[in-house]
């Protein structure tokens, strides 16, 4: 469960930026998973969240901030960044029903197990 598709280096050169593995955090409850993401900068307009063939994919891009794009710059370490994450997620996941949403720079995707992989096991006493 939750096998990293994981790149060979930590960060690749792209133009104008650099991709980046967002570090994250994962939580399982009875009703399924949820994959935390850090991704500074980042909003609702560039986030890719797509599940195929067991893999949830997550992908996010943000810009230099607008106010660091004036003249007379001296030093500039702000620049365009790209994040992308990649998990293989078992057969108990129910695709239809996978949700997402970003709020300060944290990506949250709800990945709800299907209904007939939800069951209690009942126990008896002898």
């Amino acid at each position: 469960m939750f096998g990293l598709q994981k790149k060979t280096e930590e960060k690749a050169a792209v133009a104008n930026g650099v991709t980046y593995l967002p570090a994250v955090d994962i939580a399982e409850t009875e009703a399924g998973y949820t994959i935390y993401a850090d991704v500074p900068g980042a909003n609702k307009d560039n986030v890719d969240v797509t599940f195929e063939n067991g893999v949830v994919t997550l992908k996010a891009s943000a810009a230099a901030s607008s106010e660091q794009n004036h003249d007379g710059i001296i030093h500039r370490e702000f620049r365009r960044a790209s994040y992308e994450r990649a998990f293989r997620v078992g057969d108990d996941v129910d695709a239809d029903a996978i949700s997402a949403e970003i709020a300060n720079g944290v990506l949250q995707v709800k990945l709800p197990r299907k209904a007939s992989a939800r069951k209690t096991i009942a126990v008896s006493a002898k």
